[in-house]
């Protein structure tokens, strides 16, 4: 006679951990800003400024709360030839489970896609990875400086593409980088803006993945074993 063992579990009982926001420790890019500290400036880019948060751990439910200029970070070398447009993220150590990259474009002076300061935000651009780049990006600066991904010590992750900014209300971009789990530099070789010659973003976020919280894959397979079919 054969029976079935009746489930030990429902999936309903078993709880996972929510994405967590990786927060950069520093920033470097091709241009620094207007400042090091100021209005401009690319620590801009990873300070949460201009945001309204939903969930401050969730980048998914952050939309832009201001269109200000000082909110954006736009680098003075907008024609994307060459290694001149680049920016470089340190998020502190390297990283596992790396899932996520959200990205704000410049938010100024919202007209006409293509026409004035709209036209500075970045349209295209290729993810690189590394841990210990064999050549480390250079230190913040008021001047324009290049940086080659191909120095060593960097893969790519492949091109993508970017809409300009749409002003407050913008919830963002997103990206997968899970490709990069391990990593604790994540470089941006900015290919392309949308117009004018100046190149930036307003706001950037990285998550990592969600994690089974202990004892759930035990459950998991306690369930899967409730289900087997055994002959008396």
């Amino acid at each position: 006679m054969i029976k079935k063992l009746l489930p030990i579990i429902s999936i309903a009982s078993i709880g996972s951990a929510t994405a967590a926001l990786v927060v950069p420790t520093g920033i470097s890019a091709f241009h620094q800003g207007d400042s090091l500290d100021g209005n401009g400036s690319t620590l801009r880019v990873i300070d949460g400024s201009g945001m309204a948060k939903g969930d401050a751990n969730d980048p998914s439910t952050w939309t832009v709360s201001s269109n200000a200029w000082a909110d954006d970070w736009q680098g003075f070398n907008g024609n994307n030839t060459g290694n001149n447009t680049w920016v470089v993220f340190d998020l502190g150590a390297p990283t596992v489970n790396l899932d996520k990259m959200f990205l704000w474009n410049v938010q100024e002076g919202i007209t006409a896609p293509g026409n004035g300061q709209t036209g500075r935000g970045t349209g295209a651009f290729t993810i690189y990875s590394a841990t210990s780049p064999t050549l480390a990006p250079p230190a913040a600066s008021g001047a324009s400086t290049t940086y080659d991904f191909a120095s060593g010590g960097w893969t790519s992750h492949g091109s993508e593409t970017m809409t300009g900014g749409l002003g407050v209300g913008d919830s963002g971009q997103n990206y997968d980088v899970s490709g990069a789990s391990g990593a604790q530099f994540i470089g941006l070789h900015i290919t392309a803006n949308l117009n004018g010659n100046r190149t930036g973003l307003g706001e950037a976020a990285f998550t990592t993945s969600p994690i089974p919280e202990p004892g759930s894959m035990a459950l998991l397979l306690l369930g899967g074993l409730g289900l087997l079919r055994r002959r008396r």
